[in-house]
């Protein structure tokens, strides 16, 4: 059986460097990742272990309207919100250790899972970073599916060369572990139902909604008109990041 663990949170921005900078502030370190030159977008990426914030946006509008949803569902979404001014959470990826398993279970449980694909990108060394990746096309009335990746190598061989270069670092906001992602849907019973299934997890009725349990993190499905993940929850945050968490309101970021 293939194991799964949440892998990376995807947030909609218009400006990498201004995001960059917003997230310097509160002692959060970001590096520039590279570009998407399939995409015409780019992204800067904060680590915290293995699991890490990638900071979305569009360098070349040309090319970033040159591919539709169902060829990368949630990098489509981020397009879209670029174009209307939005910064927002996209979505999560999802880390499996055998894509290929984890592709033929959804597709045979009716998933509308799209092709296994090879992804690629320089980054700011000149690096190229490889990947396994697929997106799963539609939405959950309208709230956005997670995607898959596979990287190469082992999560301990991967950690020590992100660690080696640079990417993995101590921020000065504390020993930070996003802990939890909350969901704000219509209907977080169907919603956890669907995502309890694609991760092969058990929801757990909550006095607002449902929780899976991800590895030691948590999913949470609340009521709400967003149709989007609303926080980020953190761990280990020091002052004056303690008991802070980070949200949107569509228009900026922000700790509260």
């Amino acid at each position: 059986m293939a194991v799964l663990n949440w892998d990376h949170t995807m947030i909609n921005v218009q400006d990498v460097d201004e995001a960059v900078q917003f997230f310097g502030e509160h002692g959060i370190v970001f590096a520039r990742g590279g570009r998407h030159e399939k995409w015409g977008t780019e992204n800067a990426l904060g680590y915290f272990g293995l699991n890490y914030i990638e900071l979305i946006s569009v360098y070349d509008e040309a090319r970033a309207k040159d591919f539709s949803r169902s060829d990368a569902s949630a990098v489509y979404d981020a397009v879209q919100d670029y174009e209307q001014k939005l910064q927002r959470i996209n979505t999560i990826a999802l880390r499996t250790s055998d894509i290929e398993a984890t592709h033929a279970r959804l597709k045979q449980a009716g998933v509308p899972a799209g092709d296994i694909e090879v992804g690629k990108r320089l980054n700011e060394q000149g690096h190229l970073i490889t990947w396994s990746i697929f997106f799963i096309d539609g939405t959950i009335d309208g709230l956005p599916y997670p995607f898959f990746i596979q990287w190469q190598g082992s999560d301990e061989t991967r950690a020590q060369k992100l660690t080696e270069q640079g990417l993995i670092v101590q921020h000065a906001a504390g020993d930070l572990l996003a802990r939890q992602a909350v969901f704000h849907v219509p209907d977080p019973q169907k919603a956890a139902d669907v995502w309890g299934r694609l991760l092969e997890g058990n929801p757990e009725k909550t006095e607002r909604g449902y929780r899976i349990q991800l590895q030691d993190r948590q999913l949470i499905f609340d009521q709400g008109a967003e149709n989007h993940i609303v926080q980020l929850k953190f761990d280990g945050a020091g002052d004056p990041l303690k008991q802070q968490t980070l949200v949107f309101d569509q228009i900026k970021l922000s700790f509260n």
